[in-house]
């Protein structure tokens, strides 16, 4: 009966757009109806698209063509947006009793608000009148399609009272283009994920010292909304504000004392895979807008002032096991994003979006086509898959080049079903900022198969090399090396093992890695260093230009590799075999400096023993001081010999990386633990 009704549906469809067939109308709506049918637009009855189909509806059918999420694509149409008095209407009768004529909130949340529990979007509110939430007294409201959105045009009206009375209150000057230029100079904020386009995090505040890091005292903490993970953002500070993430919320807090400002919630209308943990690492900024990356791979513009959204963009889609935790990289009016997902068969790709807009610029795809350069790397009856950018790259303004690191191939444990290098995995690639070209790559691990992803941030700096200055990019990677790459031309200068490995018994010239056979997971399994984890994962590591240091916080730790064809999907993803940990092996946390001239290890710190392989990543302070996380303890380190200066036991563990600024009483140290954002402050001399 169902198949009928679609059917009948598509035929409708159909007449609707007779009038619009030469412009492609009618194929757009039955290529949605198609969708229908496949089973991918659940959360839109057959009655409901009927109504959204309509040509005269005004709904944006060919985004919901494209992306096959209504979350994203169906917004208020422009003709009930002049509705918003039958809408208010309605709402006094229906919906005031609970949640107050204003839409304050009575014994229902508050309307007047632009960040909604059950979702922000049109379409989520829409879902809610329709269906109710169960085991609340929100139930179904039995108003018509028209009615509902009538409906929803007057919260629109409420949502921007609500707007302008915050802004009135405070309206910041807008992050420009020279602001994110500079950030890495700038002492009194913390404006991009890794301080800077350079991805070194260092900053020489002069507030920080051995001494004053002793006397550093908390200035304030906020309890994070609580997430069943722990937190792992970097806080954006900027215009008196400290922006920071939990895997679903946005949250703006004053920067002098924690109060809050606005918060953005929003729990994907769709179910998620991943693969490791709810997450999020954070936001960026730019003009009037904060950005920020969903676990459904939705793409969200908020208002820096009031929270509110400006505009969302489908960058991939969850059932296609595409996903977001880390924010964007701005270079002028363009938001470069990465993708996580890899291990449930997508393939990785890097997008850059116009920032005041939303619209997609380009896409550079980390697995090449059939009939591409690089497919013939990929044999065996594998499909080419993986090689996700789920962590933000670096960039240099000097040849308008990104650099961008990519993750594993899939199936993860099984070598042998995709024989060859399995280009562009496992590699960092240079790609031109206006096209997304690729100008050239290396690949740091050829036909991985240990779950070693190459998605670090790498760092940029200028060195001195036989005599000669080497524009460089560095790079400490999972597979246990630290490379140092020329960043013109890709070419292999060094590279180092800073942790256990016996995986690798060098490089040839080209830099290309001679792994053991012996590495190989086995049907029996094969123990290899580093582990599956990696001798380092996604959190940030630092370089000082004026020690000419790179200090990398290292997990030693080893894993028992199992190659085993019977299992083809494990939890949704594609590994073809499994891990243990390998008993008695705990992880070991350490930070090494590496100086990348030489390749020496200058230093190492006595390894700390962990059940939990916590760490944040490091920033560092000048020529003076390396500040990290391990397990729950933040502690600070002298630059040039490693020694411990200072500690804090925060109670909790950490795993989001610090940021640190200069403010009006002091300078301030900022991370978060558990699900407790912690600011600390150096008192001015």
């Amino acid at each position: 009966m169902k198949r009928v009704f679609l059917a009948g549906l598509a035929l409708i469809s159909i007449l609707l757009a007779a009038p619009l067939v030469f412009s492609g109308a009618a194929r757009v709506r039955l290529a949605v109806v198609g969708l229908k049918i496949a089973g991918r637009l659940s959360t839109i009855s057959s009655r409901e698209l009927l109504a959204v189909l309509k040509p005269s509806a005004g709904f944006n059918v060919d985004a919901l063509r494209a992306t096959a999420n209504p979350y994203a694509t169906l917004s208020l149409p422009p003709q009930f947006e002049a509705e918003s008095a039958r809408g208010r209407a309605i709402f006094e009768t229906r919906c005031a009793r609970c949640h107050g004529a204003n839409g304050e909130g009575l014994s229902g949340p508050s309307l007047a608000v632009s960040n909604r529990k059950h979702g922000a979007t049109d379409w989520a509110v829409f879902r809610v009148m329709q269906d109710g939430v169960s085991q609340t007294p929100m139930v179904p409201t039995a108003l018509s399609f028209d009615d509902t959105w009538r409906v929803i045009s007057h919260l629109h009206e409420l949502g921007h009272r609500d707007e302008r009375a915050t802004a009135e209150v405070r309206a910041v000057a807008p992050v420009t283009a020279e602001d994110i230029a500079g950030a890495e100079a700038s002492t009194s904020e913390w404006l991009a994920y890794t301080g800077g386009w350079s991805g070194r995090r260092n900053k020489d505040l002069k507030g920080l010292t051995a001494e004053s890091v002793r006397r550093m005292r908390l200035a304030w903490a906020f309890q994070l909304p609580r997430d069943p993970v722990t937190s792992e953002t970097t806080p954006i500070v900027t215009r008196g504000m400290m922006i920071v993430t939990t895997a679903v919320d946005v949250i703006a807090l004053s920067e002098d004392n924690g109060d809050v400002l606005w918060r953005y919630h929003r729990e994907p209308p769709v179910e998620v895979n991943l693969c490791c943990t709810r997450a999020n690492r954070g936001v960026a900024i730019f003009g009037d807008m904060v950005f920020v990356g969903g676990l459904d791979a939705m793409l969200t513009a908020l208002d820096v002032n009031t929270g509110r959204v400006r505009w969302q963009v489908s960058v991939g889609t969850a059932a296609e096991g595409y996903s977001m935790t880390s924010p964007p990289v701005v270079v002028g009016n363009k938001l470069i994003v990465g993708v996580g997902g890899g291990e449930f068969g997508p393939r990785g790709f890097v997008d850059c979006y116009e920032a005041e807009t939303g619209r997609r610029l380009w896409r550079t795809y980390t697995i090449p086509a059939a009939g591409e350069p690089g497919r013939e790397t990929w044999g065996g009856t594998a499909v080419p898959a993986g090689a996700p950018t789920w962590v933000p790259g670096a960039y240099d303004p000097s040849t308008q080049t990104l650099f961008w690191g990519t993750g594993n191939p899939t199936p993860d444990f099984a070598p042998d079903t995709r024989p060859g290098d399995n280009l562009y995995s496992n590699s960092l690639l240079a790609l031109d900022l206006n096209t997304g070209a690729i100008k050239w790559h290396y690949q740091f691990t050829p036909n991985d198969s240990h779950d070693w992803d190459a998605t670090q941030t790498p760092m940029l700096a200028d060195l001195t090399i036989n005599g000669a200055l080497r524009h460089v990019v560095l790079c400490a990677n999972r597979n246990g090396f630290f490379y140092v790459l020329d960043r013109d031309t890709g070419a292999f200068i060094r590279g180092v093992a800073f942790a256990k490995q016996d995986w690798n018994d060098g490089f040839d010239a080209k830099g290309r890695p001679q792994p053991r056979p012996s590495a190989t997971p086995s049907p029996g399994g094969t123990v290899t260093f580093p582990g599956v984890g990696g001798a380092v994962n996604w959190w940030p590591n630092t370089y000082s230009a004026q020690l000419g240091l790179a200090f990398i916080a290292v997990r030693d730790d080893g894993t028992i590799f199992f190659r085993d064809p019977a299992i083809g999907r494990d939890a949704h993803q594609l590994l073809h075999g499994r891990t243990e940990p390998v008993p008695g092996s705990p992880h070991a946390l350490s930070v090494v400096a590496v100086d990348p001239v030489s390749g020496a290890i200058r230093w190492q710190t006595p390894a700390a023993e962990s059940r939990v392989a916590a760490t944040g990543g490091l920033i560092s302070i000048g020529d003076r001081l390396v500040i990290g996380g391990q397990s729950s303890t933040l502690f600070a380190l002298d630059a040039r010999t490693g020694a411990r200066v200072w500690q804090a036991g925060l109670g909790a563990a950490i795993q989001g990386p610090p940021v640190a600024y200069q403010a009006a009483h002091g300078t301030r140290l900022v991370v978060a633990a558990g699900t407790v954002l912690f600011v600390f402050e150096a008192p001015a001399s």
